[in-house]
């Protein structure tokens, strides 16, 4: 029998409907692939690979959710129509891929020999943080999925409930809490330290479970579901509360917005904020970009050195006015607005309209290009993906605490972020819609233009009447426990590319059952 590497395995596993394209190679092969411990490392290396890859990929709910004042995107997506919608056909595939990959890890590391103790934390705590992760992913993005046993049995499975999902992932992410170290103490198998935020660790692992909690309440209260949402706001806290008090990694704050931007344009050194990155790895390939995709919509003239001005009116998916950003920042001393912003006090007008120049990500990668009369082509931004960085459970434990009616801490901990930016703090004279909205226009200032979670912010707080447009405006309890908030269940589910049915016992959602 030819032996297959597992790395080559992994790679070559897809996944489709839960049911596997290929068959799992035989015990034999898998007792070959993991005898050693670079067997392991490599499967696990392999989830770090599809994660990196897959997990950004949010289209739909970018478009959706994004601040911005005009898209290039089909404006039906962000209208939600539910034709177009069922139309963009957006698959769970990747994230399935990643949950095979893992639980791969969990079903088969008992055949590694010679592991210590921590090497097999470590393995096993990367593998179930891809399983809490992918989970929390499926139950953001489509309500409903398939939980999946383990990596061995091929069945066809129903969908659980959106409840059940999150509770799966719950339960993975607390078994990697509790099995990975704080990041300093990550090492690689020769010993030597890790030093990207991509590997999970226990500081991962904590704001992972924060932002679960913190769905699980909210979803709980919106859409009035039995379960205990308090209790899940103050477990979220608890999570926030280990990250800014250091229990679970040295985190801190960047002194200034500036001091952030410069963080993110420069990846090579150590962000004190960032939790998990995305890391970007510009020398795969000639083809490769930066996996902040969100990050790269926004980017025109000057940090795209082959660019003008002139070209911003085509040039990048998404565009914002000054006006709209001095609506959004209005306190004039709100350091936010020159720094993230290119030249904010000068005017950059063209066509008619004064653009705002996101300016978060400053540099750029530029191959040389001996066609075009720069002489440079433009690739991407210099840039990781910093998916969770400390700001962010600042503002998370300040929504959940405002939601349990502790408004002290919630000001406390919102006007650290409005401190940090020279903003005024809390209450202000602009602050006249109530502490909840102040938190959420907080959270839109702080990550503007940076990624894609404002779909997620909003519905966690049930803004969606006021915040979204188009169908969402006329949505019902009913529709939303039908799965309206959701990514529709995707063909490839039910069945396979030439259309033969290889699921019967999966069923659409019932709000989208009638788009069908």
């Amino acid at each position: 029998m030819k032996r297959i590497s597992i790395a080559t395995l992994l790679l070559a596993a897809t996944l489709s409907s839960c049911s596997l394209d290929i068959l799992p190679e035989n015990a034999q092969t898998y007792n070959n692939s993991f005898d050693k411990e670079a067997g392991v490392n490599a499967a696990t290396a392999t989830i770090e690979y599809f994660i990196n890859i897959y997990a950004p990929n949010n289209n739909t709910f970018t478009t959706v959710g994004i601040f911005a004042d005009t898209l290039q995107d089909d404006m039906e997506v962000r209208r939600w129509n539910p034709r177009r919608i069922i139309g963009q056909n957006e698959s769970w595939k990747e994230l399935y891929d990643i949950i095979f990959s893992s639980n791969v890890i969990v079903d088969n590391i008992h055949r590694t020999k010679d592991l210590t103790d921590d090497r097999r934390n470590h393995y096993l705590g990367q593998a179930e943080f891809g399983l809490g992760f992918c989970y929390f992913l499926l139950a953001q993005r489509f309500d409903d999925a398939v939980i999946t046993e383990n990596s061995y049995v091929i069945k066809e499975y129903a969908t659980s409930s959106r409840m059940d999902v999150i509770n799966t992932a719950i339960d993975h992410a607390t078994k990697a809490f509790n099995m990975l170290p704080t990041y300093d103490k990550l090492r690689k198998m020769d010993g030597t330290p890790i030093t990207n935020r991509q590997t999970a660790s226990k500081g991962t692992c904590a704001a992972l479970l924060a932002h679960l909690y913190a769905w699980k309440g909210s979803i709980i209260e919106l859409l009035k579901l039995e379960g205990n949402a308090q209790e899940a706001y103050t477990k979220s806290m608890e999570y926030s509360t280990m990250l800014i008090n250091k229990q679970v990694g040295d985190y801190s704050l960047c002194s200034t917005p500036e001091e952030l931007c410069q963080c993110f344009s420069a990846p090579e050194k150590t962000n004190p904020e960032a939790i998990f990155s995305f890391f970007y790895d510009k020398a795969r390939s000639g083809q490769t970009f930066s996996p902040n995709r969100v990050a790269e919509g926004f980017v025109s003239w000057p940090v795209d050195e082959t660019q003008t001005l002139a070209d911003i009116a085509s040039r990048p998916r998404f565009k914002l006015y000054k006006e709209t950003i001095s609506k959004l920042y209005p306190d004039a001393g709100d350091l936010r607005r020159t720094a993230f912003f290119y030249k904010f006090d000068t005017n950059h007008t063209y066509g008619g309209h004064n653009y705002a120049i996101p300016y978060k990500f400053r540099t750029a990668v530029l191959d040389p290009d001996q066609i075009s009369q720069s002489g440079k082509l433009y690739r991407s931004i210099n840039a990781d993906y910093v998916y969770w960085r400390l700001a962010d459970f600042y503002l998370l434990r300040a929504e959940c605490a405002a939601k349990l009616g502790n408004d002290a801490q919630a000001i406390a901990d919102l006007n650290v972020i409005r401190n940090r930016a020279g903003a005024t703090a809390y209450p202000s004279a602009n602050d006249t819609k109530g502490l909840r909205k102040a938190i959420f226009r907080e959270r839109e200032r702080e990550f503007i233009a940076e990624n894609d979670a404002r779909y997620a912010d909003i519905i966690r707080n049930n803004y969606i009447k006021e915040e979204l447009t188009g169908k969402f405006t006329t949505l019902t309890l009913s529709d939303m426990r039908g799965g309206a908030l959701g990514l529709p269940l995707p063909t490839d589910a039910k069945t396979d590319k030439d259309g033969n049915p290889i699921n019967k016992v999966i069923r659409q959602k019932t709000y989208w059952q009638r788009y069908e």
